[in-house]
């Protein structure tokens, strides 16, 4: 007994031990919000910062997850804040999920007069001098209505030199549906501050800050943010580097009314036949599981996605033509699926973006009599044009 009391002991603090000191965490979360219920009229964790008007937020939750939503009727500017400190040497990437769905009218960053946005995302950084309210460096990620994306600047109001922003979201973008944003954070201090101290941070974050404001454009705005972390997975690191970076168009009219000529559909093939994707996965006889050997056609899918953000996926199963049309049309949706949860697991591809269809035998691609006509038909497809 005094044997197995030993044995079960050394088990237990091996786990323990283990727990204690196993790898660093890749993910570390910043906001997680677990509760629907607004203590003070915010969430748990959270202070209120208010400009003007009156605050109004609420939890709504929508496919099981809670989301924080800001209004704004047309008067107010608010949002909430809190403390929080990170190495983003260490956790270089900044990721989260937001959705606009009413854009203040004629909002612009670049004007002090109708700077107004659906929503900002705010990072603070440690003060590079006294005094630190007007030598603290923040990065503003914004959901803006005219201004182009990729714009990058700094405030336009006095005193805001240290505040500087990246419009991310703009009209041009879909209101109504969800956006998942991953950027390097660190890097993209480097490119905003690189005037102070070599765009190097002086020590870790100091906070994070979430608003929307529509008070001097006299118009509404209501958007929704979702679970925000920060990341050193290599899966966060990769779509970052991969999203296309929206270059600045200086003489772009955002705002234009007059529509432009309709193209002419050889410019429409020409355009989009460059982007498509045809990819093929193929799987052994009988079996559902992802083989690794097709990275590359993963990384294809991805690249896709990233490209145009606004696109859907349909992946579809195929079968060669042994068993019963049953067994087929279950193992063709397997297949589909494990390419989906694939996709969704090692890359964060937003599950709402990929349908999955099995389509059994019908649509075979070589012979079925032959085994290598066999081989070719046990496959998962993507096709898809912008």
């Amino acid at each position: 007994m005094k044997i197995k009391f030993v044995f079960l002991l050394g088990i237990t603090l091996l786990f323990i031990w283990t727990l204690n000191s196993g790898a660093d965490p890749l993910v570390i979360p910043a906001a997680r919000f677990a509760s629907a219920e607004l203590l003070n009229g915010v969430p748990a964790g959270w202070s209120l910062d208010k400009k003007a008007g009156k605050p109004l937020m609420r939890m709504k939750k929508e496919d099981n997850v809670l989301y924080l939503n800001l209004i704004s009727p047309g008067d107010s500017a608010f949002g909430i804040r809190k403390e929080f400190r990170i190495d983003v040497k260490k956790f270089p990437i900044l990721c989260w999920r937001w959705k606009a769905n009413k854009l203040p009218c004629g909002g612009d960053i670049r004007k002090p007069s109708t700077d107004d946005q659906a929503l900002q995302l705010y990072v603070a950084f440690k003060a590079i001098r006294f005094p630190a309210i007007a030598n603290t460096p923040v990065i503003g990620y914004i959901w803006d209505t005219e201004a182009p994306k990729g714009w990058s600047g700094r405030s336009p109001h006095v005193g805001g030199d240290k505040l500087r922003y990246i419009v991310l979201r703009n009209r041009t973008d879909q209101t109504g549906q969800w956006y998942t944003e991953r950027r390097n954070l660190y890097k993209d201090y480097k490119k905003l501050f690189g005037d102070i101290k070599g765009g190097e941070p002086q020590g870790l974050t100091t906070g994070l800050q979430i608003h929307i404001n529509s008070q001097r454009t006299k118009s509404p705005a209501d958007s929704l943010i979702g679970e925000i972390y920060f990341s050193a997975d290599p899966a966060d690191i990769a779509l970052a580097e991969s999203a296309r970076e929206v270059k600045q168009t200086p003489d772009a009219k955002i705002s234009a009314v007059k529509p432009p000529p309709p193209p002419r559909i050889s410019a429409v093939k020409k355009q989009t036949s460059g982007d498509c994707l045809n990819v093929s996965i193929k799987f052994d006889p009988d079996s559902a599981t992802f083989d690794n050997r097709y990275s590359n056609e993963i990384k294809s899918l991805v690249a896709y996605l990233i490209r145009n953000p606004d696109a859907k996926l349909t992946i579809i199963g195929h079968t060669d033509s042994t068993g019963t049309n049953r067994s087929r049309m279950i193992l063709s949706k397997k297949r589909a699926m494990s390419v989906k949860n694939y996709l969704v697991d090692n890359f964060k591809i937003d599950p709402q973006r990929l349908n999955i269809k099995g389509a059994g035998s019908v649509q075979p691609v070589a012979d079925n009599n032959t085994e290598e006509g066999r081989r070719d038909n046990n496959r998962v497809a993507v096709n898809a044009c912008p």
